[in-house]
């Protein structure tokens, strides 16, 4: 399993404070070899009295090439979504990614091109603490 990503505990704070309650740290696929998704949470959706599963994949785009760091994330991405659909398809899975990156690889040809034709689910996080999460369903 990898190590944890720089802004690991920045989504898991922003999850709990909107009322996620965090299951899985990290959220494992059983797999040969094991895979680990980052988190997984479940919160109770009142009005049909029955809790909405997620994982999250958490990415903070920090190397020198956006294009390299969407690369390696659809690709996890690609393959949590495989697996996570045999061991509890009910549980939806989300990239979570920085503000900064949907300002730059996201907002451009490539990055729009992927999210809508492989119907990648993000959730964004911002570095400042007041921010709510912004959550993107595809």
């Amino acid at each position: 399993m990898s190590r944890r990503d720089t802004y690991h505990d920045v989504v898991k704070q922003a999850l709990i404070k909107e009322g996620w309650n965090i299951t899985h740290d990290p959220y494992v696929i059983l797999t040969d070899p094991r895979l680990a998704v980052d988190l997984g949470a479940e919160r109770t959706i009142a009005a049909q009295r029955a809790n909405e599963k997620i994982a999250i994949e958490i990415k903070c785009f920090r190397s020198a090439s956006q294009v390299a760091d969407l690369q390696e994330s659809i690709g996890q991405y690609s393959m949590y979504q495989i697996f996570l659909q045999r061991q509890e398809p009910d549980r939806r899975l989300y990239l979570a990614v920085p503000t900064y990156a949907i300002d730059d690889i996201f907002s451009r040809e490539v990055g729009q091109v992927i999210l809508e034709s492989l119907k990648i689910n993000l959730v964004v996080y911002s570095l400042v603490k007041e921010e709510p999460l912004q959550w993107k369903v595809s």
